[in-house]
């Protein structure tokens, strides 16, 4: 599969929301109510992720294939009251479900991981949901650990988010 790695614009918001929708509806499938999922807001999404690109609250990568977007990786310092000020975390790693396991995810951590490093963080964390099987045997192959876990409810529901770490050399 052909695709690029590139600095994300005001002009891929609208993809981006799209592909954190798609992805939700089907990777939370099994997590969240189906109510709660078909409702979620492809132009809200669109709204937030073209505020985040215009204040600079994250840095943004997508990986693009001609002109559609196959996926994107949301990243900054970490926001954990508890991390240390070389600790980053990627914020958001989403990639639409046609393309889940064809190497877009690895190539987008890849690409972010490096710079990462390049600004001198020494570590990573993210957080996932407990039962999301896809993503924590993604993080595990990519060398995170898990470290800390919480719970919290979303439509409903109570889930536990589990802050997965990783060193970085």
């Amino acid at each position: 599969m052909d695709f690029e790695i590139k600095k994300a614009t005001q002009d891929h918001c609208l993809s981006i929301a799209q592909i954190h929708v798609l992805s939700w509806q089907h990777a939370y499938c099994d997590l969240l109510p189906s109510d709660y999922l078909a409702q979620l807001s492809v132009e809200k999404r669109a709204e937030t992720w073209r505020n985040a690109l215009k204040t600079s609250s994250s840095q943004v990568l997508v990986a693009q294939s001609g002109d559609g977007l196959l996926g994107f990786i949301s990243f900054a310092p970490c926001r954990d009251e508890d991390a240390a000020s070389d600790q980053a975390e990627i914020w958001s790693l989403y990639v639409s479900p046609a393309y889940w396991a064809a190497g877009v995810g690895l190539a987008l951590y890849t690409a972010a991981k490096e710079r990462i490093q390049d600004q001198g963080f020494k570590a990573l964390s993210l957080w996932v949901l407990a039962g999301n099987q896809r993503a924590l045997q993604f993080y595990a192959k990519a060398g995170f650990a898990p470290d800390l876990s919480k719970t919290f409810e979303l439509a409903g529901v109570e889930l536990q988010e589990l802050r997965l770490v990783q060193g970085l050399t």
